[in-house]
């Protein structure tokens, strides 16, 4: 995993009121309104922990990970990067643009598989990206497109398949930088389906598993069409 990631908050959510990590009036919308209304925040995933990539210099976005636990709620993304979004936003007041992966689990992280993605640009917040629903994998899977939910056991599965593979999360990673700015749904997501791995990595990310290579490099990409069936939709 990323051990240069400065981690910057473990946030809860109580009664809609997102904990933020440095305390500064919040700033408003073009026309005043607020950006982070109270309602906009119901659902918030506690003890999603926030850390950040990029700290915006050189024109580049402020770019940070919000890792929830396991088990987030197709209805929990959009608050939760709505709420990642506030606490970054008093810790960076002056950057017109802050973008936010959301994954549950650190293993997603690093494999950069993304249940949203959360904006904070030019004034505007917008959330895109989501789970799909039980109707949509079905329909996909009768495509020889097979998703698979994963479970915690998958988690651990994923995680030594990077671990055991150079440069894998980098690679991911920068693959993930085309999801900003999105928002129409026409991301070209046929390159993230795709999983090149080096067969001796793969041996022994499987032994490590106790997994078949082969089921384990099936998993992995049903786990990869899961996460990115639904990226760069709008919420």
């Amino acid at each position: 995993m990323d051990k240069k990631i400065i981690i910057l908050a473990c946030l809860a959510a109580v009664g809609g009121v997102i904990l933020g990590i440095i305390r500064s009036p919040e700033r408003k919308g073009v026309q005043g309104q607020d950006l982070f209304p109270s309602e906009k925040l119901q659902g918030y995933v506690e003890h999603t922990q926030i850390s950040v990539k990029e700290d915006g210099q050189g024109g580049r976005p402020v770019l940070a990970v919000a890792i929830t636990p396991y088990g987030i709620k197709p209805e929990q993304v959009s608050p939760t990067g709505y709420g990642a979004l506030k606490a970054l936003h008093r810790s960076f007041p002056k950057s017109d643009w802050v973008s936010v992966f959301i994954a549950e689990d650190s293993a997603m992280a690093e494999a950069s598989n993304w249940v949203g993605v959360a904006e904070l640009r030019g004034g505007k917040v917008t959330v895109t990206g989501g789970i799909p629903t039980q109707a949509q994998i079905d329909s996909l899977g009768k495509l020889g497109q097979p998703f698979r939910r994963p479970t915690q056991a998958d988690l651990k599965a994923v995680a030594a398949l990077f671990d055991s593979t150079a440069n894998l999360a980098t690679e991911r990673w920068d693959l993930s930088q085309t999801l900003l700015g999105a928002g129409s749904g026409r991301i070209d997501k046929s390159r993230f389906f795709k999983l090149d791995l080096e067969t001796n990595s793969l041996h022994s990310a499987a032994k490590a598993v106790g997994s078949d290579p082969k089921q384990l490099q099936n998993l992995a990409q049903g786990v990869i069409r899961f996460y990115w069936a639904k990226a760069g939709d709008p919420q």
